[in-house]
């Protein structure tokens, strides 16, 4: 897949993301997994900061922090939205899984395409 297919790809998983951020708190399942939420976090930004390295046409250090900058921002404007959901609630810590799983996200591109 190019670039191109990766950018579009990005947007539907930014609108997925998005989304689901926007179900109120009572229609999510009361399961097991909400127990993980900042793992969930983590893998959620972890395929979002690998979406937007291979959206890129070149890649270097520069594009890669503004990778990870957009997805700290992205992460919050979703928690700041989320505030506004009823049952839903915006976390700080969530945020910072986000930026976790961005960050090796693009490690993890970077490690590859170095080879």
């Amino acid at each position: 897949m190019n670039y191109k297919t990766f950018r579009i790809l990005l947007i539907l998983y930014m609108t997925l993301i998005l989304v689901v951020s926007t179900l109120p708190g009572d229609s999510l399942p009361k399961a097991w997994l909400l127990n993980w939420d900042k793992l969930i976090h983590l893998f959620e930004y972890f395929f979002l900061g690998i979406l937007a390295m291979m959206s890129l046409k070149n890649t270097s250090i520069t594009s890669s922090l503004g990778v990870i900058l957009f997805g700290i921002i992205f992460g919050s404007i979703d928690e700041y939205l989320q505030s506004f959901i009823s049952g839903r609630f915006s976390s700080g810590l969530d945020v910072l899984a986000d930026g976790i799983g961005v960050t090796i996200g693009v490690l993890l591109v970077i490690g590859n395409k170095s080879k």
